[in-house]
């Protein structure tokens, strides 16, 4: 009787043990979860945008939030929102601005994705340098 007592003693133990560990393991995930980065709360558009050079693999991005525009790392993250809503987030559909770029070929693919206005949104498109992707994106791509 004293070993099945001590046995079901220990078991109890051993299993508070395991669902106390199991509650902590629980909370520090939803910890993790919730402290997971956002890229913006709240109504508007959040989109993350980034340029690659073909040549060297180098990378540049910046975030673009649209109303409000708090926590853009654009350059001009008004007027980018602005050519944008112009058409509703069609990429392809961005004015040129008409200014000169030069003729030298360093090819970057610029893409985009994220949400605009509770639409998820992609683009991707390789453009023959920096200058004529920002040109050909109504400065959009210009971060």
């Amino acid at each position: 009787m004293w070993l099945s007592m001590r046995s079901t003693v220990l078991t109890s133990v051993l299993l508070a043990g395991m669902v106390v560990g199991s509650a902590a393991a629980a909370t520090a995930t939803t910890a993790v979860r919730d402290e997971a980065p956002r890229v913006a709360d709240g109504p508007g558009a959040s989109l993350v945008l980034t340029t690659q050079w073909l040549s060297n693999g180098n990378t540049k991005a910046a975030i673009l939030n649209c109303d409000p525009t708090d926590g853009s790392t654009h350059a001009d993250p008004q007027a980018a929102c602005d050519a944008l809503k112009d058409v509703n987030a069609d990429f392809a559909a961005l004015p040129d601005t008409n200014r000169p770029c030069t003729y030298n070929y360093d090819p970057v693919v610029v893409t985009v994705k994220g949400d605009w206005y509770g639409e998820y949104v992609t683009y991707r498109e390789q453009f023959s340098n920096q200058c004529v992707a920002i040109v050909s994106s109504n400065d959009v791509f210009g971060f």
